[in-house]
């Protein structure tokens, strides 16, 4: 404990005042014997030593009431660290971290949050001593405060360059850093601020923080500055989906577009728009109650494979950095097919798959196949194709069971029709890969044209089959579905990550979807001939298998191409050249790249970035990548202090959280000198004096001494 105000030490002298009354109160009376009293010199005894326990008693109140009124006067105080000494003009350390989210850029009854907050690092700069050295950090990062301890001028210079920032938040990075650079400071005294909004979405990544506390000798205090709350209302750009996985030019993309209010008041007259490479091209106008969530529905016709680019904008919202959400939408080159045929021709009929596929190549260029034989395959060959048809093949051979593995894990996508002659044993074994189920019976006869069940009746909900009939939207599906004469009984595997796409009235599944890794295995129970059911006849037929294979081998980067600030940026890209360049807004910048098996890495940590369309420049390949802030910015829920305490380790000391919205008043001022002095505690010392005083009254009134 330290003092503020050490000449009011000098009242201790204060002390002596009771006990000099005591000793004038025990002048000795003059005796008189009394013969007939002496009966009384036993009783006069116990009396007098009363009377001499409740004076010293009473002494020994007044005393410790008029020390503890002397040593509040001094301003006694507790310093900042819980170890170690303290006093007002030994040099100390102080970080200040600032949040400087894009929240921060919210105006309260005192101005933007940002510009109170660094009013308030001013002034803990200000209040510090002359050879204090000062550590300034943000939270979402700004280039200006990456030096360490300065003196306080260029302190508050660095203070003032800080702007609320449309970036990733660090929080806990940050903290942990500056708490660091502080424990290798070599002042004895070491004091962090948090300067925040207390915006619950910012700072309970704090929650558990991992820390090294080191020596206990050299402890940091935690001060918390909590900001005013401001009220504000907002709506935000939550989400764009997109809800096609199929995609090709000339044909119809629809993106649904999420916004929510955020705040707790209806609002009118707002309007989501979608801009397309520069052009307005649908609006729809809104109202929403308070924390309500709607979906607007845009649809998109690509004319060119490459990147479709633009943004979703809301006009009317008052808080305008959440206002706008870019996307970037690949649409796929043509897919690489390769369609293994059995070697030999087992079948008196044929397979309908290589003429549907030819069919497609001419009415539309977004396949391109290739066909070979079994004992034409070269190991390792399947990564040179995006998608792989394996047709008819009486058994899998065991030693590309390891590669197909792998292909599908990578991204790959394999359509299996069996063989009327197939081993049962072999396809489970290859099916075991993947989870995928198992074959355990046959169904019917091989080219008898005997009906023994029909197809069930289609159901959308699936990529292969949304879409693929022209009709109105709730209008049913109506097909002549096809005859079944002979299929594989096929049972899927329990707790596998399957879903069955076709079926037989009789509920037996016809094709059946297994997702593995990053790739997909679509399971045919019937052959694509006409020894097996009349469907390869069927009008159905063809545009059915070429959506499924377009579908199994839809790249992994097909789609939405986006990436979310506050994370690193890693992209895995098949180019060949490895002097990249990524541009945005205007900056280019040479990420890290790293060789892989499938395709070049790209990392980037990416802690300047603000939203926008990323360029990834490789040679003469361009790619683009949607960034967007973490729509969390957009929450403006805050911790209670209790919470905003409990979020810390315990190994953290933190006091009383500082309310920094009065700026206008000293008693921000005095708060900020006791957290860098320590914390004063003479209001405890009024308090003890004043309990010593009203026991001093209760004894003088309750305790009689003199009385027998």
């Amino acid at each position: 404990m330290n003092f503020l105000n050490p000449l009011f030490l000098l009242g201790l002298l204060a002390v002596a005042i009771p006990v000099i009354i005591h000793l004038i109160n025990l002048r000795r009376p003059q005796k008189v014997a009394f013969s007939t009293l002496s009966f009384f010199n036993e009783l006069r005894k116990i009396t007098i030593r009363r009377i001499r326990i409740k004076q010293y008693l009473l002494l020994a109140l007044r005393t410790l009431a008029v020390l503890f009124l002397a040593l509040a006067l001094a301003r006694p105080f507790l310093p900042p660290t819980i170890t170690g000494s303290a006093s007002s003009g030994q040099s100390r350390s102080v970080a200040i971290l600032i949040d400087n989210s894009i929240s921060m850029s919210r105006v309260g009854t005192n101005g933007p949050l940002i510009e109170q907050a660094k009013t308030i690092g001013n002034r803990i700069v200000r209040n510090g001593n002359s050879d204090d050295k000062f550590l300034i950090k943000t939270t979402n990062i700004l280039d200006a405060t990456n030096a360490g301890f300065v003196s306080a001028n260029r302190a508050i210079a660095e203070i003032d360059d800080i702007t609320a920032v449309n970036r990733g938040h660090y929080t806990t990075d940050q903290f942990k850093e500056v708490y660091r650079q502080l424990k290798e400071a070599p002042e004895s005294q070491l004091v962090l601020y948090v300067i925040s909004d207390g915006q619950a979405s910012q700072l309970s990544d704090l929650e558990g923080i991992d820390i090294d506390n080191g020596s206990e000798t050299q402890s940091v205090s935690v001060q918390l500055i909590r900001l005013e709350e401001a009220k504000q209302q907002n709506v935000a750009v939550k989400s764009v989906i997109l809800q096609n996985q199929l995609l090709s030019p000339g044909s119809p993309i629809t993106l649904s577009v999420e916004v929510e209010n955020t705040g707790d008041a209806a609002v009118a007259n707002q309007f989501v728009s979608l801009q397309v490479e520069g052009e307005m091209t649908g609006q729809y106008e809104t109202s929403l109650e308070a924390g309500e969530t709607k979906d607007f529905l845009f649809e998109i016709i690509p004319d060119e494979i490459g990147y479709l680019s633009g943004q979703i904008l809301l006009e009317g919202d008052q808080v305008d950095y959440d206002n706008t959400r870019h996307f970037v939408v690949r649409i796929p080159q043509q897919r690489s097919i390769l369609l293994v045929n059995n070697s030999q021709e087992s079948s008196s009929f044929r397979s309908y798959i290589a003429p549907a596929l030819k069919a497609a190549r001419e009415t539309n260029a977004r396949i391109l196949f290739e066909e070979k034989q079994v004992d034409e395959i070269e190991q390792g060959e399947w990564t040179n194709y995006d998608g792989v048809i394996l047709n008819g093949l009486i058994n899998i051979p065991a030693y590309w069971h390891q590669g197909l593995r792998q292909y599908v894990q990578d991204g790959g996508g394999i359509l299996f029709f069996p063989s009327e002659q197939g081993e049962i044993k072999s396809y489970n074994k290859f099916f075991s890969l993947f989870n995928a189920g198992r074959f355990d019976n046959v169904i019917g006869e091989y080219g008898s044209f005997e009906t023994i069940s029909k197809m069930a009746a289609l159901e959308e909900g699936h990529p292969i089959l949304d879409d693929i009939f022209n009709k109105k939207q709730d209008e049913e599906i109506r097909v002549d579905l096809p005859s079944l004469f002979y299929y594989y009984h096929y049972e899927p595997a329990s707790q596998a990550n399957s879903l069955t796409l076709l079926e037989a009235e009789n509920n037996d599944i016809l094709l059946a979807e297994h997702k593995f890794g990053e790739g997909k295995l679509l399971t045919s129970a019937l052959g694509p001939d006409p020894g097996w059911s009349n469907f390869p006849v069927n009008p159905l037929f063809a545009p059915l298998y070429y959506r499924a294979i377009l579908y199994a081998s839809s790249p992994e980067r097909g789609g939405l191409q986006q990436h979310q600030l506050g994370n690193t940026f890693e992209w895995v890209e098949d180019v060949s050249e490895t002097d990249i360049i990524l541009s945005l807004n205007g900056t280019d910048y040479k990420p890290d790249v790293l060789r892989q098996a499938n395709g070049l890495k790209i990392s980037y940590e990416g802690r300047e970035w603000e939203p926008g369309i990323l360029e990834i420049s490789a040679g003469d390949q361009e790619i683009q990548v949607a960034i967007n802030q973490n729509i969390m910015e957009s929450y403006f829920d805050t911790l209670d202090d209790k919470q905003w305490q409990n979020i810390l380790s315990d190994k953290i000391y933190t006091p009383d959280i500082i309310a920094g919205n009065d700026l206008s008043t000293d008693k921000l001022d005095e708060q900020l000198r006791s957290s860098v002095f320590g914390k004063e505690i003479w209001n405890w010392f009024i308090w003890i004096a004043l309990l010593f005083l009203v026991i001093e009254t209760l004894i003088t009134r309750l305790y009689k001494a003199e009385s027998t």
